[in-house]
């Protein structure tokens, strides 16, 4: 019965059975918190471009260990390659700023001192509207009027810095 199961779980199979791949889920399952946990909160918390990456080959690739496209041990090895390499590009980001902007962009001012700079906007596919929309929602005031600066992160979330009162 557990040779059945788990028979040849490890290697590509053109007929899976359902329990195969049911197993072959719960193990990519499991594997997949041990990944995330070592790749770090970083590549599935911010959102950037470049830790969005990592959460889309990650499923692509598990997938196919799940559904018999790959061998197993294949899958497995390459979710972790795939990880190790996330995690050394992030750490060599930390030390180099210029391989931090390469990898992950620079925040941009959108609008500032009650101006909006339409060349960054457009640069950045941001509307007047969607600034509007950020001040209620991000900075939770009424009116632009009440806003110093606008930013978008390097995360792509839009940022409202307000006005200091005296």
């Amino acid at each position: 019965m557990m040779t059945e199961l788990f028979g040849d779980l490890l290697h590509k199979d053109d007929q899976l059975t359902d329990g195969q791949m049911i197993c072959r889920a719960v193990v990519a399952f499991l594997l997949t918190i041990a990944l995330v946990r070592l790749a770090g909160r970083r590549s599935f918390g911010m959102r950037s471009p470049f830790d969005t990456v990592i959460s889309l080959l990650l499923g692509a690739t598990l997938s196919r260990g799940i559904v018999g496209a790959s061998s197993f041990t294949g899958v497995l090895g390459a979710s972790l390659a795939l990880v190790i390499l996330h995690r050394l590009l992030a750490y060599l980001c930390v030390q180099s700023p210029l391989l931090s902007r390469l990898v992950s962009g620079n925040d941009k001012v959108l609008f500032e001192n009650g101006h909006f700079i339409r060349s960054h906007m457009r640069a950045m596919l941001v509307s007047e509207q969607d600034l509007r929309e950020a001040v209620r929602q991000v900075g939770q005031k009424d009116s632009i009027d009440d806003v110093k600066a606008i930013l978008i992160e390097r995360n792509g979330q839009i940022s409202v810095v307000k006005k200091e009162k005296y």
